[in-house]
């Protein structure tokens, strides 16, 4: 365990990240467990925000446009401008880009039900309940709505919604892997380190089940500089994080924390830097809160079958 407050200031050195280098890395990783897997090309859902952009356009950039296959899964709560922004991201790769809406499947399944946004008219207003919601759960129950959802009650308004943006992420990763066995193809998946470890993402959903996780060992903010250099465009770089399920959610580094921070903070506490020296760096507040999403999250982090290694779940090999 380290002890002592100079420590930290290691953090910055250990996030630090050689784009050239680990573009090559990843690159190779993706055409290797191709060629493990014994699939015909990949397919990687773009959903017009950062994390799918980078992964897309290294996947382009190891296997070729011919072997990729880029799907759009939107639904009714998508956000037109990011359905905008994946089209205009897979004109720039130069490849063409398939779109199913999943909203039927959904409506099928009684999801919409659980929060029954579509009788209220407009979006504006659908984000003004949602609003009121997320307001009337932090007054209730505290200050940390991202660590909340991993611990409702039952049929709260917070389990329902819940399970109202769960289902989006579980219903995309069945259908883009009914894509892919049709066609034979790998699926390549988005998730980044930071959701990884604080459990903001959804369980068994298309953020979390894939053939292959070639970012997963990076960093939201390290996500940054290999977009960066790979030339992702600026529509996508400069836009907030998004989750796009629901309408008044629409910044998760809002919810979560500036992305710099939070990043450090993150890789303390994987790496085991003294607490004391994270709590005086950092906030202490700040760190419990983290602490708190990584323990409540680590069983996201867990083969069904197996208990992990690490004391906090951090371990995906």
């Amino acid at each position: 365990m380290m002890s002592n407050d100079s420590n930290c200031l290691n953090i910055a050195e250990g996030l630090r990240i050689d784009p050239v280098v680990v573009c090559r890395e990843i690159e190779e990783l993706i055409r290797t467990t191709l060629e493990a897997l014994r699939r015909d090309g990949a397919v990687v859902a773009l959903s017009g925000g950062l994390d799918s952009a980078v992964v897309a356009t290294l996947t382009v950039r190891s296997l070729g446009t011919d072997r990729v296959h880029l799907l759009n899964l939107p639904e009714r709560d998508s956000k037109p401008i990011h359905q905008k922004h994946a089209k205009r991201l897979a004109e720039h790769l130069g490849m063409n880009l398939a779109a199913r809406s999943i909203s039927p499947i959904l409506r099928a399944a009684g999801s919409y039900r659980l929060l029954p946004l579509g009788f209220i008219p407009g979006r504006t207003l659908r984000r003004m309940l949602v609003d009121f919601t997320k307001s009337k759960v932090l007054t209730d129950r505290g200050s940390n709505l991202l660590a909340d959802r991993l611990q409702p009650k039952a049929n709260s308004w917070l389990a329902k919604g819940n399970a109202y943006v769960i289902a989006k992420h579980r219903i995309r990763m069945a259908v883009i892997y009914q894509y892919a066995e049709v066609r034979n193809l790998m699926v390549v998946g988005a998730a980044n380190r930071t959701e990884w470890l604080t459990g903001t993402f959804s369980k068994w959903g298309v953020d979390h089940c894939a053939d292959v996780m070639p970012i997963i060992h990076l960093y939201r903010s390290q996500l940054k500089i290999l977009a960066e250099h790979l030339q992702v465009p600026e529509f996508i770089r400069l836009k907030a994080a998004d989750p796009d399920f629901i309408p008044g959610l629409d910044d998760k580094e809002a919810l979560l924390g500036d992305f710099s921070t939070t990043d450090r903070i993150l890789y303390g506490i994987e790496n085991q830097f003294d607490l004391q020296a994270l709590y005086r760096t950092y906030g202490k507040q700040n760190v419990e809160r983290l602490l708190n999403m990584v323990e409540l999250s680590k069983h996201m982090r867990e083969s069904p079958y197996q208990i992990a290694s690490s004391p906090t779940g951090v371990s995906y090999g």
